[in-house]
């Protein structure tokens, strides 16, 4: 297993990528969103700006993801954060810490870009959400959702 910074690119190129969005969808959509269907376009103009950052698990393909959006609190006088826009690990990879492993990775990342903290939203009574509080995390806020549309 190897756990490093990744490209957008090299993410849409990965041959299990189709696969892991869909168990993603699966596990995590939100019903008001549709279904889950990547725009990589703006993936690629936001890693462009410097504002997304991405950690992939390789095993040797794809086998999770973490994407970091980076970036100052102007009501915190310009404190740097990072708000984890995704995360999974195919369930297959699962066992054997592969998920604590590329949270660990994109902490990681996060603190090289010079956040001082990371939050990360969980699917409610979802896997993650139990693990987060085990892994250092406390609750802070809670997300209400109501279709617009």
């Amino acid at each position: 297993m190897i756990i490093r910074a990744s490209t957008i690119t090299e993410i849409q190129q990965a041959g299990a990528m189709p696969e892991l969005l869909a168990a993603y969808g699966r596990e995590s959509s939100i019903p008001e969103f549709g279904e889950v269907t990547a725009n990589f376009d703006a993936y690629r103009a936001m890693e462009a700006a410097g504002a997304l950052h991405v950690v992939g698990a390789f095993a040797p393909d794809l086998v999770g993801l973490a994407s970091l959006l980076v970036y100052d609190l102007p009501h915190y006088a310009g404190r740097r954060i990072c708000t984890m826009e995704s995360f999974f690990v195919d369930p297959k990879h699962r066992a054997g810490g592969t998920g604590i492993r590329l949270l660990r990775a994109a902490e990681a990342r996060a603190l090289e870009l010079g956040a001082m903290a990371m939050m990360v939203s969980a699917p409610a009574n979802g896997r993650l959400a139990t693990v987060l509080p085990r892994s250092g995390y406390r609750e802070t806020n809670r997300v209400f959702m109501r279709a617009l549309v």
